[in-house]
């Protein structure tokens, strides 16, 4: 009960039976992967609620066609994570960034990594980027991490300790 799933339905499983998370001490993630929700009349909707409202997106193709932020409708395409597969076990991982979004993260544009490696190198340029984007949004004066907010917090209790 303590897994944080992003908004999707736990009770009526009307966006999916699966999702795909990840976590660790200090972070969880949830990707929503549209393959995995619901392809009912009327549902694609509720899909779009969740991909198209995600500042940060992972893309596969296995296609050489061009792709930018634009091949894909919505007004929150901050960052799209481009894979695309390479002979032996090889993948090349691009970060396609909006103008506003400041580089953040392990790659800048473009990179080549082993499939080992591929799901970790992914899963930290997608929490970095994430970040990114929030910053962009928020404006670098006011944005302000998790991390940030909970010291912010225990110093009042601090200050409310000291004063009685």
């Amino acid at each position: 009960d303590d897994v944080f799933t992003g908004g999707l339905d736990r009770t009526s499983r009307k966006d999916g039976e699966f999702a795909l998370l990840w976590g660790s001490s200090l972070a969880q993630c949830v990707f929503f992967v549209g393959t995995l929700m619901p392809n009912d009349a009327g549902e694609q909707i509720n899909k779009k609620r969740f991909i198209g409202n995600t500042y940060v997106k992972i893309v596969y193709s296995d296609s050489d066609a061009p792709f930018t932020l634009d091949s894909l409708s919505g007004q929150f395409n901050l960052i799209v994570v481009l894979v695309r597969p390479l002979p032996n076990r090889y993948f090349r991982v691009s970060v396609l960034r909006a103008p506003t979004v400041p580089v953040l993260g392990p790659i800048e544009d473009t990179a080549v990594i082993p499939m080992k490696s591929l799901s970790l190198m992914v899963r930290r340029i997608v929490i970095d980027s994430d970040i990114a984007a929030m910053i962009a949004v928020a404006g670098e004066r006011n944005y302000s991490s998790n991390w940030h907010d909970r010291l912010k917090q225990i110093r009042n209790m601090l200050k409310r300790h000291q004063a009685h």
